[in-house]
């Protein structure tokens, strides 16, 4: 056991109490307690004018305890106390009643702390309290302890629970060890170190058999049910996992509460972890002035158009209840330094901290793992999906247009304010400078915060088309292929036209309608037979621009004006803000002649209509049958292009593409002969990748004969059914 120097020079201990674990009793958890009430004022007022005052010596500290029983006489029918181990009872002077010979002082101010007992009325075990009276112990727990919930260090009296101050008894002692070694200490640092000696030598003392068997079981990583309270120490470091992804994460031990029905014990862990919150919404003053913006919680601060910043987030977790003894390492959350590779998970985490916090904002990046939805099951789980494909990390969207899914809500800001927002002297907010509109970031985080963040992003998957929780480590950056739109089959002047058109749209020139919103759009038909490029025209494109390509079909506008205005509502008011490239496949549904016979269909038409004249972006579309259109859209339809079907020399082009791809080589002849197939682009696509898979299956190398084989076999089909269908 530790000696310090303070404990030889002062008689901490009046008489000789017993040692409540010898006698068999043990301290329980947050047992009411009724304590005496005292005039606060006399001695925070008296200890405050001795500590500013520049010409009063610090009074010195009261380095003696006091222990107190607090029963319940059955004689009196009253609560009464006595000291700890007295038969009688004594009558101390009661607080509060002001008499001529008595001062309104509280009785037990001479000591530095006082340990009460509170013995049950039923025989069990007693509860332990200790109320701290001297003024520098009370500074030197605050420095400790800190702000934890359910203590104030401006309550009187100020009563703690012996086991909390056993759980702190580590950073009790290095606090104390890091003032002995200070060389030029204030008085007042002396007075602290002197009472936190006596507070230290009073847990080593009435608690040395836990003490001893704490040692004895975290050298070996190990803990028992009883004892798990020592090692949640509140503001370190804990190990879990994520709820969502599974990852590993950090999460900062706020306190913990605890459960107790019969044998069954479970400790509840209240965690906090790092988050963003979305920039406010704008708000229009009520004078008409510029507007403002209301914050998460509810102070002005400017609409960044990103996320606004970083915030501390709640998290419970429940440790599940063991018998005897744990390794630690195999709870489900324990402190991070029994991680048997602290270090390298650290690193990690911070590595995949820095990650996500370059993500804020709206990102177009590539995707590949599980993510999880929005949407329960029916046993109440969240339904996971497997991504594979590209997506938009956008959280302020996601809030936007999920309203009912709650989003973490985050307390305050990782520099502990609960906003960033200023005020003015009448408490009212006022608008400042958005942080993002700086040349530097307004907060930036350390290596701790970045290992507390959160793995979890939201976005949507082009794809699936669906709003998701994505695990940041399964995110990457989009390998772009250049090659797409170089080896676009199509006639060069179109393929210039098409080019420019996109680029300068995109660089915003500026055009406008004499209507305000109408004519910003630019709408590219496609049309012609399937399988000569109308697609990949548009997929080759976004390759190109380096834009999100967000491919719609009619399955997904729906069949009714309602749902298609709805449908074409959400889906170009996201590509807005994307800047995403829109394809509507088979779009002729969409687009055919209004008649006088069909007025759902004249409705979906006059729809469609008005979304491409208030459309912002770039919109392709798809379509085979040009006669059937409507004449309004003509006027909409700022390029049409037409594919035709593909000539020998469009097909030997795209064989050598694809044939290139899978690394086989072919003669001109062969080449030629593959070129007379009556056979498309997509086709020619599907040929490639089977012939590939035959090979694969025989363990044979890629050839021109595999190739061959294929073909005939879409031959066959083909002719079958053009006969059938024909019958």
């Amino acid at each position: 056991m530790r000696r310090f120097t303070s404990f030889r020079r002062a008689n901490t201990f009046s008489g000789s109490p017993p040692d409540p674990e010898k006698s068999g009793v043990l301290p329980d958890m947050y047992a009411g307690t009724i304590t005496p009430s005292h005039d606060a004022a006399t001695e925070t007022n008296g200890s405050t004018a001795a500590l500013l005052s520049p010409s009063a010596p610090l009074p010195p500290p009261n380095l003696q305890v006091k222990r107190l029983d607090y029963y319940y006489s059955k004689w009196t029918r009253s609560w009464k106390y006595k000291n700890m181990g007295e038969k009688i009872t004594p009558e101390p002077v009661k607080v509060g009643v002001v008499t001529n010979n008595t001062k309104n002082t509280d009785p037990w101010q001479s000591f530095c702390f006082v340990v009460v007992r509170t013995l049950s009325q039923d025989g069990g075990e007693p509860a332990f309290r200790v109320y701290i009276k001297s003024r520098y112990l009370r500074n030197a727990c605050q420095n400790v302890i800190r702000t934890i919930p359910g203590i104030s260090w401006y309550a009187e009296p100020l009563a703690l629970d012996p086991q909390l101050l056993v759980t702190f008894l580590p950073l009790f002692e290095e606090y104390h060890a890091d003032l002995e070694k200070k060389k030029s200490r204030s008085q007042e640092e002396t007075y602290m170190m002197s009472s936190t000696a006596v507070l230290i030598e009073y847990l080593h003392r009435d608690y040395r058999a836990t003490i001893t068997s704490l040692k004895r079981l975290l050298a070996h990583g190990e803990i028992t049910s009883d004892l798990l309270y020592a090692i949640l120490i509140p503001r370190s470091i804990f190990y879990a996992t994520c709820p969502i992804t599974g990852e590993p994460v950090a999460v900062r031990l706020v306190n913990s509460t605890k459960l107790t029905c019969g044998d069954f014990t479970r400790y509840t862990l209240h965690c906090e972890t790092i988050d963003v919150y979305d920039a406010p919404e704008p708000l229009q003053l009520p004078d008409g002035g510029d507007t403002m913006s209301i914050g998460p919680t509810g102070d002005g601060a400017p609409d960044a158009g990103r996320d606004a910043g970083y915030g501390w987030t709640e998290r419970k977790i429940a440790i599940e209840p063991f018998d005897g003894v744990a390794k630690i390492s195999e709870l489900n959350c324990f402190p991070m330094k029994y991680h048997p590779l602290e270090a390298e998970l650290r690193q990690s985490l911070i590595a995949r901290g820095r990650k996500w916090a370059g993500y804020d904002g709206m990102h177009h990046v590539s995707y590949k793992g599980t993510s999880v939805s929005c949407t329960q099951d029916n046993w109440g789980k969240p339904v996971k999906y497997n991504v594979n494909c590209r997506v938009m990390i956008d959280r302020a969207n996601f809030k936007r247009l999920n309203p009912n899914f709650a989003m973490p809500h985050i307390k305050r800001g990782v520099n502990g304010s609960p906003s960033a927002a200023a005020k003015d002297s009448h408490n009212q907010a006022v608008v400042v400078q958005s942080p993002f509109e700086q040349d530097e970031p307004a907060e930036l985080l350390t290596d701790e915060e970045l290992m507390l963040t959160t793995p979890v992003l939201y976005g949507f998957s082009l794809i699936d088309k669906l709003w998701l929780r994505f695990n940041v480590a399964k995110v990457s950056e989009i390998a772009w292929n250049d090659e797409a739109f170089e080896n676009l089959v199509l006639p060069g002047g179109r393929k210039m036209l098409l080019r420019a058109l996109v680029e300068a749209h995109r660089s915003d020139m500026g055009f406008d309608d004499f209507v305000k919103g109408k004519g910003h759009g630019l709408v590219v038909n496609l049309f012609g037979p399937p399988g000569v490029g109308k697609t990949l025209s548009a997929e080759a494109t976004s390759e190109h621009v380096r834009s999100p390509l967000y491919i719609i079909g009619g399955a997904d506008l729906g069949t009714s004006a309602g749902t298609l205005d709805s449908a074409l509502q959400g889906v170009f008011d996201i590509a807005t803000s994307w800047k995403a490239i829109v394809l509507i496949d088979e779009a002729d549904v969409f687009l055919e002649q209004r008649s006088l016979h069909d007025l759902e269909r004249n409705a979906m038409v006059a729809v469609f209509l008005r979304h491409l004249e208030y459309y912002r972006g770039i919109l392709f579309l798809t379509t085979n049958r040009v006669r059937t259109f409507d004449e309004a859209f003509l006027s909409r339809i700022h390029v049409a292009l037409h594919f035709r079907e593909l000539t020998h020399d469009a097909k030997a082009q795209i064989w050598t593409a694809f044939l290139l791809k899978v690394g086989i080589t072919v003669s001109d002849e062969q080449l030629a002969l593959l070129a007379e197939r009556k056979v498309n682009g997509r086709e020619i696509k599907n040929a490639t990748r089977t012939a590939t898979s035959l090979a694969a299956g025989r363990g044979e190398s890629l050839r021109y004969d595999h190739l061959v084989e294929t073909l005939d076999a879409m031959e066959d089909f083909t002719s079958d059914f053009k006969a059938l269908t024909a019958n």
